[in-house]
């Protein structure tokens, strides 16, 4: 099998985890990665985040596994009060260190993915779950209607591009390249701005003006979806140039990983729609 190629190609790729597969070396004869294989391993990450939710839910139902009461106060419309138990913080605090850690492992350690993969979608499920199910009125239309959003997008781009419709060139990957580096210092001159006492107001003002902040995570949805893209051109690439079937687990969780940011993007566009955002 010819070695994968290390071409410039591959570093307009946004998501570490694909970015990093398509500079893999390791190639074989036999046992190569299949779109079967990686399509079987990314509905396994998606079996698992669908089990964080499972969690999320029965927590919720059995008032926090019988933990204490530790917050019990009327938020919704209806008067009906938000309770959270001792055993959801310490379980919330939890999936959200996973949920930071677990991608950093994954990234640099390969061989833990099935494991790190699994715990990071287990842990956005729960985390998302448990704040749709503990904070219903706010939150669990704006969950749901991201969610359909998201799949849209995602069938909406395989469709397109698997069609051959939209050619990933490029001059199509240095574009997108220079969006997401524009929009990354944006916001980390914003966060930068926002610790300067100078011009923290000016960056509080900008910040509260809803247009401009509906329009910076509209073209950050805008990005994550034009990345799905990219992402699916390397996979082609991983599959077609023959690349050991034990990277399916690495394809299928870039592929994953890219998703699960989209659909926290679409979420926060969503809310902020809505006028839901906390």
């Amino acid at each position: 099998m010819a070695e994968l190629s290390k071409s410039n190609n591959h570093v307009f790729t946004q998501n570490p985890i694909v970015r990093k597969l398509s500079r893999i070396n390791d190639y074989g004869d036999t046992n190569v990665c299949t779109y079967k294989g990686i399509l079987a391993k990314l509905v396994f990450f998606v079996i698992i985040t669908a089990l964080g939710v499972g969690a999320a839910v029965v927590m919720n139902i059995t008032e926090g596994f019988g933990g204490e009461l530790i917050f019990d106060q009327p938020m919704y419309e209806d008067g009906a009060n938000v309770q959270i138990y001792s055993n959801e913080i310490i379980a919330v605090l939890i999936a959200a260190v996973i949920s930071v850690i677990a991608p950093l492992l994954a990234v640099f350690i390969r061989p833990t993915i099935p494991v790190t993969g699994s715990l990071f979608c287990a842990s956005i499920g729960f985390l998302l779950a448990w704040a749709a199910t503990t904070f219903a009125d706010i939150y669990l239309a704006p969950v749901l209607l991201a969610l359909v959003i998201t799949l849209i997008l995602v069938f909406t781009m395989g469709f397109l591009y698997g069609m051959g419709i939209i050619t990933v060139t490029q001059k199509m990957k240095t574009f997108i390249m220079t969006a997401m580096i524009t929009v990354c210092l944006s916001g980390l001159l914003v966060f930068i701005g926002s610790l300067i006492p100078f011009t923290r107001d000016i960056v509080a003002q900008l910040a509260s003006n809803p247009i401009l902040s509906i329009g910076c995570s509209a073209v950050m949805v805008i990005v994550g979806t034009l990345f799905l893209l990219v992402d699916f051109d390397t996979i082609r690439e991983c599959v077609d140039k023959g690349l050991p079937r034990k990277y399916e687990w690495y394809a299928s969780f870039g592929l994953a990983f890219s998703v699960i940011w989209l659909y926290l993007k679409v979420l926060e566009l969503v809310l902020k729609v809505m006028g839901k955002k906390k």
